[in-house]
């Protein structure tokens, strides 16, 4: 593994334990929690339980777990 590699790994760490810290989340952090990128967060925060604050977008922790339940798609199992 090179180190740029490595650097990038780190910084995803990085990114990943602050996330787990925080309840209170902007776009870019629900993009990495979701597994989104922060154009799709941004398209779908209409689906998704926000507040506003003058021109930012902001997100509970526990309003997205919840959704993320709520919007389950049927699976189908197959024998």
């Amino acid at each position: 593994m090179e180190l740029q590699e490595i650097k990038t790994e780190l910084e995803e760490i990085k990114k990943l334990t602050l996330l787990g810290a925080k309840n209170v989340l902007n776009v870019n952090d629900v993009a990495l929690l979701l597994g989104f990128k922060p154009k799709t967060v941004r398209n779908m925060v209409d689906e998704i339980p926000h507040y506003r604050n003058g021109h930012g977008i902001w997100f509970k922790r526990e309003d997205i777990e919840a959704w993320q339940l709520k919007v389950k798609h049927n699976v189908i199992a197959i024998k």
